[in-house]
């Protein structure tokens, strides 16, 4: 990752956090990019004080002119944008049929629009060689109840991933969708509840940092999925040949209050 440049969305806290620390471990300079500043501040000087290079810049990634000033303030500092990771996201609950559109549509602004916002900023700068890294989920290969509208933001970046995966391929520039299962951040405490849902039975999850770490891996080789655990890979396979097993359990276990 030696000269190379990442912009890192949703950098103030948990997956985007830890993937910063490694990218910039692994010797690249790092753009932090998330609307709290001060916390990005703390990242930064300590990035620094290891011998990396670092710069905050303020963003919302659900405004396009937001993303627009972080993008050219990653050029001016660095002068391209090889690694762009579409990190920052936020979570909603609540069951479909109470679901509030107006929640449903802020949230489609940050986890979709947010992720189109920065690759169509980006794009224009990234060289041949340049790494697309969209952090989606396993529920965005199989919706959970509960959390069906968060569940359908990732569904449709995964469709948009897939697209662009294929239309700029002949750039030589590589599109990966990164599939966490649960992790242990503070997600969920910052995810907007329509009503104060009990979400049933969750497994322990990973860290962040081991996220950050299959993150950084695709940002060095490419690929096209990356799961975090095995665990997460045989969810996803299983829920795909035994769907309606997969409506039994989760009934069971999720579903009632």
């Amino acid at each position: 990752m030696g000269g190379k440049v990442a912009v890192v969305t949703g950098a103030s806290s948990g997956i985007g956090e830890a993937t910063a620390r490694v990218l910039s471990a692994r010797g690249a300079s790092v753009v932090l990019a998330a609307r709290a500043e001060e916390k990005l501040g703390f990242l930064a000087r300590e990035i620094s004080a290891a011998g990396g290079r670092a710069v905050v810049v303020k963003t919302d990634v659900a405004d396009r002119e937001s993303v627009k000033g972080m993008v050219e303030r990653a050029v001016g500092e660095f002068g391209s944008v090889d690694v762009l990771v579409n990190n920052a996201g936020l979570g909603l609950s609540g069951r479909v049929a109470e679901l509030r559109p107006d929640d449903m549509r802020y949230v489609f602004d940050v986890n979709l629009l947010g992720p189109l916002n920065c690759v169509q900023e980006a794009l224009p700068h990234m060289p041949r060689g340049g790494r697309i890294i969209n952090v989606s989920s396993v529920v965005g290969k199989r919706a959970i109840p509960k959390v069906g509208g968060y569940c359908a933001t990732k569904f449709a970046l995964n469709a948009l991933s897939d697209a662009l995966r294929v239309e700029v391929a002949d750039r030589g520039i590589t599109v990966t969708s990164v599939y966490p299962g649960t992790t242990r951040t503070s997600f969920r405490d910052n995810s907007r509840r329509t009503k104060s849902e009990k979400r049933g039975w969750r497994p322990k999850g990973v860290p962040p940092e081991a996220v950050a770490e299959k993150i950084a891996g695709a940002a060095e080789k490419g690929g096209r999925d990356v799961y975090v655990t095995l665990t997460d890979r045989i969810f996803v396979a299983g829920t795909s040949l035994a769907p309606g097993l997969t409506d039994l359990v989760l009934h069971r276990f999720w579903a009632k209050d």
